[in-house]
């Protein structure tokens, strides 16, 4: 099974400064994800515009399916070199992880990448370049599911320099405390989020210089289906819900008259659960061999105007209640599949406007559109 890449990054920038000096970029692409961490030379504005400028030019090179080689050499070519001190302008790191399960990566005078493995520093071994008189290490990584990848800037590894630690927290350290807090249970943020809150307390509150954190969590996708509104042709029903029911991940139905031929196709009971009503999002249902059964267009529209109010799941773990628990789940996976009914429901849709979307459509490419804010992947099928 393909590997999924789930990252999470935290910046906390140089005490004083009101812009960090380093740029963290991540795209996502169908069958991989990179990232580029730049450290510009020095701090604030003008350390931001380089570090800025390096991890630009290296995505939109990557992005157009352009060598790695040849990325590193026109980064290279192109980023200067301070007349005083002898040293580039911005160093960065470069990786792009692939589902097929590996991961290259490219690092110029940057801390080495961390691999972990069941909670265990991975050795990792580099091959040497030297590119326009620069030396540039390289490696590829075999990744497993459970696997975690860490980047971070010189700022995490001088935390505590003078103090705590007079030559800086350092490469080791930094590695033993991620084997003491990679749980399996976390997600790649509040892993970073660990990481962040460990360097600031060695800078005892006043970084002396910008901090960044790349987290790289090696698992399967996580997926969910969200079937709503009957279809426009009653005689797909069965071939339909069969398709529905085999797909992997979560089952969600939304909608009563949906729910009720979902639950007659499988020969199961539908039970209402009065006791999740609320005022403004009625009650959901229960049925065997799907996840969450809510209503409808209510539903849907309540979801919306959580995401765009910037709900998290946090904020509704202890609700349940037909929306929250939509939300939660759509939260929780990578990638959603929404199976949309054009049957014209005569409360939502004018008849008289066929070619017009319903009510029921606008509201889920709303819903989609948040969700790919929050780099979630979203596809439709229209029945």
């Amino acid at each position: 099974m393909r590997l999924f890449y789930e990252w999470g990054s935290k910046q906390v920038h140089r005490h004083g400064e009101e812009l960090c000096g380093d740029n963290i970029s991540i795209s996502r692409q169908p069958e991989k994800v990179t990232l580029a961490l730049a450290d510009g030379l020095g701090s604030g504005v003008k350390a931001n515009i380089l570090a800025t400028l390096t991890n630009q030019i290296a995505i939109r090179m990557l992005e157009d399916n352009l060598p790695l080689g040849e990325v590193v050499q026109t980064l290279s070519e192109t980023l200067p070199v301070c007349a005083v001190r002898k040293v580039a302008y911005s160093t960065f790191a470069i990786a792009q992880f692939f589902s097929e399960g590996y991961a290259r990566v490219v690092e110029f005078d940057s801390p080495h990448a961390i691999l972990l493995r069941r909670r265990k520093v991975q050795p990792v071994s580099y091959e040497e370049r030297i590119i326009e008189g620069k030396t540039i290490h390289e490696t590829v990584l075999d990744l497993q599911e459970g696997d975690w990848v860490v980047f971070v800037s010189d700022g995490v590894l001088n935390a505590g320099i003078g103090g705590a630690y007079p030559l800086g927290w350092g490469w080791e350290l930094a590695a033993a405390f991620l084997e003491k807090h990679a749980h399996r249970e976390l997600t790649a943020e509040e892993l970073a989020d660990k990481v962040a809150e460990a360097v600031s307390e060695l800078y005892l509150g006043k970084p002396g210089d910008d901090v960044s954190i790349v987290v790289i969590k090696v698992r399967h996708k996580l997926a969910a289906t969200v079937f709503t509104g009957p279809p426009a042709k009653r005689d797909a029903d069965g071939e339909l819900i069969h398709r529905f029911v085999s797909r992997l991940g979560k089952l969600v139905v939304c909608g009563g008259t949906t729910a009720k031929i979902v639950a007659r196709h499988l020969g199961q009971p539908l039970e209402v659960d009065l006791s999740t009503i609320t005022v403004d999002v009625p009650p959901i249902a229960r049925l065997e061999g799907v996840d969450l059964v809510t209503e409808g267009i209510l539903t849907l529209t309540q979801v919306r105007e959580m995401l765009r109010e910037g709900v998290d799941r946090k904020t509704v773990q202890y609700r349940d209640d037909g929306a929250a628990s939509l939300l939660r789940i759509l939260l929780d996976v990578d990638h959603t599949h929404f199976i949309v009914g054009q049957a014209v429901n005569p409360a939502h849709q004018n008849p008289d406007l066929p070619h017009q979307p319903g009510i029921r459509m606008t509201v889920v490419r709303e819903i989609a559109a948040e969700l790919r804010l929050r780099g979630k992947e979203v596809t439709f099928e229209v029945i």
